[in-house]
């Protein structure tokens, strides 16, 4: 027979107690406990069987067989479940020391719990003496009155709550008077603001016609059918300006030097914005300019310091009381665009999606900072730019409708 083989069908098993074991394959199995035994084996030269000398045949030719160990099964398989049950006991022994460990940390919680509850029992219980200890006021011409100190504590506190409350609202007020005047006053006299609304619309008109008039190149101006000036087209003002005419707003539109901003000196930029407030609303550096695809950007300030220079420190005060659907100018280069408001919102100052420039339509956005007098967050007011006769939004590249008039040369004056 081949020297690998061993009859173990008569070979006595000793039986010994089952223990489970995790799911392995019989070939890892037999590897693992060769390798175990292994050097038992050779150091202990009576376990090995004595070889038979016998004509080996082609397989043991081919693969030598002085390197291989015969081994014992039943001893084989008596290592293996003593591993097992080895390894079993470590197991458990681990589980125990974690439960015994979650017990003791469990027991130390309870009982630094059960301290402190004591504690703040205690505490409560000497706060609540002090509080209810009683104390006699003195009062001039008058019997002493007794109070408890908990008493005299809350008002005390609303004594110095109240009087604290009161001198920031005197400051408050005051630095920010102008813009809560303006607010006030469009309220108080509603009509007077429709009012100043109506001939708003009609300021430019008349601002040009009164120009015209003192011309002493034309023989007849004014306004009437026939005259000279019913034939001119659609002049705007000589400067940029925007006109609010629910707001009552007819300020320059004031546009900063491009020189830091392309520079990158973000500091410098912020400073020509700032100096350039003094003299009206801002567009923004970088943004859209009116009639072009992008955001037309316009910011001014809804209040501020009462001795900085300029006079629009509240020209976006009553900004709020835009709604959608309302409308607004601008004239720019002499041209006039007119916008619709589509949405109205408030950001983080820390927002800059603001400034973003969508090239696909042509917006504009007016933005102040509110509540007034404060600079916790930016009020945002999103328009679109329509047809100045039509009221019909306005894409990309389209140009606006004008009216014109046809001349006739027989009313021109002589």
């Amino acid at each position: 027979m081949p020297c690998t083989e061993i009859d173990i069908s008569e070979s006595p098993v000793e039986e010994a107690p089952f223990i489970a074991a995790p799911e392995t394959s019989s070939e890892m199995i037999w590897e693992i406990v060769q390798e175990d035994v292994a050097e038992q084996h050779i150091s202990s030269p009576e376990n090995i069987l004595p070889s038979v000398e016998e004509p080996q045949d082609d397989r043991c030719t081919q693969e030598p067989c002085q390197n291989r160990i015969d081994i014992d099964p039943a001893h084989a398989i008596a290592l293996l479940k003593s591993g097992q049950l080895a390894a079993y006991r470590a197991a458990i022994g681990v589980l125990q020391e974690s439960a015994n460990q979650y017990r003791v940390s469990a027991k130390d919680v309870r009982g630094a719990l059960g301290r402190s509850k004591a504690g703040l029992c205690d505490a409560g219980t000497s706060l609540w003496v002090f509080l209810t200890q009683p104390v006699w006021i003195v009062r001039k011409n008058a019997e002493p009155r007794k109070y408890s100190r908990g008493t005299l504590f809350v008002l005390d506190t609303v004594r110095f709550g109240g009087t604290f409350a009161a001198l920031f609202t005197a400051i408050f007020l005051t630095l920010n008077y102008q813009s809560f005047w303006e607010i006030v006053r469009s309220n108080i006299r509603p009509i007077h603001s429709v009012q100043n609304e109506q001939m708003l619309v009609s300021t430019v008109d008349e601002a040009l016609r009164n120009k015209l008039m003192k011309s002493p190149a034309l023989a007849v101006a004014g306004r009437s059918a026939g005259d000279l000036l019913s034939f001119l087209p659609e002049v705007g003002p000589p400067d940029n300006r925007i006109i609010i005419p629910k707001l009552n707003i007819n300020v320059p539109l004031v546009t900063p030097s491009y020189q830091n901003l392309l520079q990158e000196n973000w500091a410098g930029v912020e400073e020509d914005i700032q100096s350039s407030l003094q003299h009206g609303v801002v567009h923004y550096p970088g943004t859209a300019r009116p009639g072009q695809a992008g955001n037309f950007f316009v910011t001014g300030h809804s209040s501020y310091y009462p001795w900085a220079p300029g006079k629009y420190k509240n020209v976006f005060a009553r900004l709020h009381e835009m709604d959608v659907g309302d409308e607004y100018w601008v004239y720019y280069g002499g041209d006039r665009h007119r916008y619709r408001v589509v949405e109205k919102k408030e950001v983080r100052p820390s927002d800059v999606t603001v400034l973003d420039q969508p090239l696909s339509h042509r917006t504009a956005t007016l933005m102040t900072c509110t509540p007034v007098g404060t600079t916790l967050r930016r009020l945002i007011v999103t328009a679109e730019e329509i047809d100045p006769l039509t009221g019909v939004a306005l894409d990309v590249g389209e140009q606006g409708e004008r009216q014109k008039q046809k001349l006739n040369v027989e009313q021109l004056p002589i």
